[in-house]
């Protein structure tokens, strides 16, 4: 009973982390920027900047968690600190400081999902990881389905900027079944934090980076992941506002569409979740990959809307829901156990520098328009396929 509890409070934090990532990411942000300053560059290096910060930081932090074992403390520490941000939102209009703090928002919640994967081996033993991941992307979504109504009544009656910080406030009421109920990481031989410990950390991440020549299973997924985020990560981003330019419905169908999206989201979690348990992780992220690429190179066609519902609602879910599921379980499988922090590090590194077809595709938006703009995400999608088909082919050491 208490594995069970264990593995739902793990998975839950999916629920809450999400709230931050479609409401403020996806949704009210994209909105709320590009109606102050009237143009989609100014998004497109936010997002961009916020990710680099990130980058920076990540893999050391997820280092550090290896060597003092404070996973849980960190990831509490970085939560709070990614709430606080988002309600200094409704403390200017002046798109800098909005800018400056949207990336230390981002900045904390980046660096929490580090912290979150690496919990993962504590949630559940080996052969039941691939469904608590699933688990984790599918009550994601369905957070998502709760949210998104919540602050659409916000919206309406408060105003859009009281949307950031009632996010951070459901973001941190989710969070807490994970602060109570899932225990610290067990670490061998734990050490105390000093400050001299971050800087023997970067030298050894710097260590490891230049080792990654020597596992070519581990770069080729890297690599992969790098190139398939980038795209998913840009489509996720920009939905909301390809929906309105592309197809220019009203404020409720967009809210509506992405209901339906992550309702199907958190259907299509618990299945590749189940799919990663029984085919293995590798052949169901090279699937969702696949799904991917291919569901991009249709969108480039359709000027449908209900057709373009359609695709992102089964191929779209599918195929995002799968990545996430299946790439925190390959992780896993080429982490060392000592080292489940610095790799986690290195994942959320081409999580996060995955940033440059979103910019791209802002730039090409403004010059030819929208459904033009997709052939920029269509490239990274196929390379990182290929690239995942190359590494699942590579024996494991």
């Amino acid at each position: 009973m208490r594995a069970h509890r264990t593995l739902v409070s793990w998975a839950f934090y999916d629920f809450a982390n999400t709230i931050f990532s479609a409401v403020v990411l996806t949704t009210y942000f994209p909105l709320y920027l590009t109606e102050i300053t009237g143009t989609n560059w100014s998004l497109g290096a936010a997002t961009t900047g916020s990710m680099v910060l990130a980058a920076l930081a990540i893999p050391v932090l997820g280092a550090l968690s290896d060597q003092t074992g404070k996973t849980k403390n960190y990831l509490i520490r970085t939560t709070v600190l990614a709430v606080a941000f988002l309600f200094c939102f409704v403390l200017t209009k002046n798109p800098i400081l909005l800018t400056i703090l949207f990336l230390i928002a981002c900045f904390f919640f980046h660096a929490s999902l580090v912290f979150y994967n690496t919990l993962l081996p504590v949630a559940a033993p080996p052969e039941h990881q691939g469904f608590a991941s699933g688990l984790g992307t599918g009550l994601g979504y369905l957070g998502v389905v709760v949210a998104l109504p919540l602050m659409h009544i916000v919206d309406g009656s408060l105003g859009r900027v009281w949307v950031f910080p009632a996010s951070g406030i459901l973001f941190l009421l989710f969070a807490l079944p994970l602060f109570l109920f899932v225990p610290e990481r067990d670490v061998e031989h734990p050490i105390k934090f000093r400050r001299q410990l971050w800087g023997e950390e970067w030298r050894k991440l710097r260590g490891t980076i230049r080792g990654l020549a020597t596992e070519p299973k581990l770069l080729l997924f890297l690599g992969g992941n790098f190139f398939v985020v980038d795209a998913m990560n840009s489509l996720i981003f920009w939905v909301s506002v390809y929906t309105r330019e592309v197809f220019n419905p009203g404020q409720s169908d967009i809210i509506s569409f992405l209901l339906i999206l992550n309702a199907s989201a958190f259907a299509m979690g618990l299945l590749n979740g189940v799919l990663t348990d029984r085919i293995r992780a590798f052949p169901t992220m090279i699937l969702s990959s696949a799904t991917l690429a291919l569901m991009l190179v249709g969108l480039t066609f359709i000027t449908d809307f209900w057709l373009f519902r359609l695709v992102a609602v089964t191929a779209g879910a599918f195929a995002i829901s799968g990545i996430w599921t299946a790439g925190r379980k390959v992780l896993l499988e080429l982490a060392p156990a000592n080292s489940v922090g610095e790799y986690f590090g290195l994942y959320g590194l081409t999580t996060k520098i995955s940033v440059v077809a979103s910019l791209l595709f802002s730039v090409t938006a403004d010059v030819s328009g929208f459904q033009s703009a997709l052939w920029i995400l269509v490239f990274p999608a196929a390379v990182g396929c290929a690239f995942l088909i190359a590494s699942a082919m590579v024996p494991l050491k």
